[in-house]
């Protein structure tokens, strides 16, 4: 990467960990500043950064501004829920594209099915079961929205880029721990479980660019 590139990377690391303290001291005010401030400064960074590919660089750029939009909108409140799971599924899916740019190996791709697969059977059908029992009107959003995440973790998987492959990992285990504290249980350290693999996420697949 570019010595502007790491700079805004190290920027985009600081402000994190403070979102993550703010999460953490459930300090409201700083996490409605530092949580977009993250991806804003991610942004600066893809741009800034010399790319593999340019049409991938664009997908992702996509995939930011999206996830910039699915992080303001959750900050509104439960009013935005739903306009806020489009914007992410619309992020995966601008990811999906970004890493169809860089070629795909079936031996990588069958790899990240296999992780799907066990997801699956450990995660997500019993968040579909508790889905439909108490919200059965987003039964089928929440499906949809599994299977473009599923579909993101195995086009990354199949870019065989260990940071791909990993921030996709990451993004899945965001996701779905934010799915099964909002419709089965919660979990001890929820919120900020879901903060550190979200960014770290987002930081990787913004270092797979490279």
């Amino acid at each position: 990467m570019t010595p502007l590139a790491w700079t805004l990377f190290a920027v985009a690391a600081i402000v994190a960990v403070a979102d993550w303290a703010a999460v953490g001291r459930e300090d409201l005010r700083l996490e409605s500043r530092a949580k977009p401030a993250v991806i804003v400064a991610l942004i600066a960074v893809a741009a800034a950064l010399d790319p593999s590919s340019e049409s991938q660089r664009a997908a992702f750029l996509i995939a930011l501004g999206l996830s910039l939009t699915r992080d303001v909108l959750t900050l509104g409140g439960e009013r935005h829920f739903v306009a806020a799971v489009g914007a992410s599924l619309a992020a995966h899916a601008a990811y999906v594209v970004g890493f169809q740019q860089v070629g795909w190996s079936w031996l990588w791709a069958a790899a990240g099915i296999v992780v799907v697969l066990v997801a699956t059977l450990g995660y997500a059908v019993r968040l579909v079961l508790g889905v439909r029992a108490s919200r059965p009107m987003l039964t089928l959003p929440v499906v949809l929205y599994i299977g473009v995440l599923s579909v993101m973790v195995v086009a990354a998987s199949a870019t065989g880029r260990p940071t791909a492959v990993a921030g996709a990992f990451l993004f899945y285990c965001s996701d779905a721990l934010a799915g099964w504290n909002r419709f089965r249980e919660e979990t001890p350290y929820a919120r900020i479980s879901i903060a550190v693999s979200y960014h770290l996420a987002q930081m990787l697949l913004v270092l797979s660019l490279v």
